[in-house]
């Protein structure tokens, strides 16, 4: 009876442990950051094609994902534009902090409608929470570019 006792509080430590550690760690910050946009559809990638400008940033894709789907048949279905774009001085930068931050470029932003057809620009951030100073630091510029794209685009 005792041996059992003693397995459980064992156990019920190691529980509590875990939970108490997990708890202590920094929560990972949502990456995703998406405002709702005032225009249309196609005013807010027009406001868009602005913004990436006054940024210094130059397009080099688009996807028309929700026109491709309509496209297809489902005439419906809501837009959504994926807008890939760069800015080559960034990117020397990027690489030479670290390369394996290619995978963050290029840059992009989708504009698309949501079930209201209510037009939404988002974005997905660069890890900020890094160990590297300076990677940290490009990040958070960066982090800030797409912010200030995306508000100039909305505003």
């Amino acid at each position: 009876m005792m041996c059992s006792f003693k397995k459980i509080t064992t156990s019920c430590l190691l529980l509590v442990t875990v939970i108490l550690l997990n708890g202590c760690q920094p929560q990972q910050e949502d990456h995703i950051y998406e405002r709702a946009s005032p225009y249309s559809f196609q005013d807010t990638i027009l406001n868009l094609d602005i913004a990436i400008s006054e940024y210094n940033y130059r397009i080099i894709h688009r996807s028309h994902i929700g026109q491709a789907v309509r496209d297809r048949g489902d005439n419906d279905f809501p837009l959504s534009t994926i807008t890939s774009f760069c800015n080559i001085t960034y990117a020397k930068e990027m690489m030479l902090i670290n390369p394996v931050l290619i995978n963050d470029m290029p840059c992009n932003i989708a504009v698309r409608q949501n079930s209201d057809q209510k037009v939404i620009v988002s974005t997905k951030f660069m890890d900020e929470s890094v160990a590297d100073a300076e990677q940290s630091a490009f990040a958070k510029k960066i982090n800030t570019n797409l912010r200030g794209i995306i508000g100039a685009t909305i505003e």
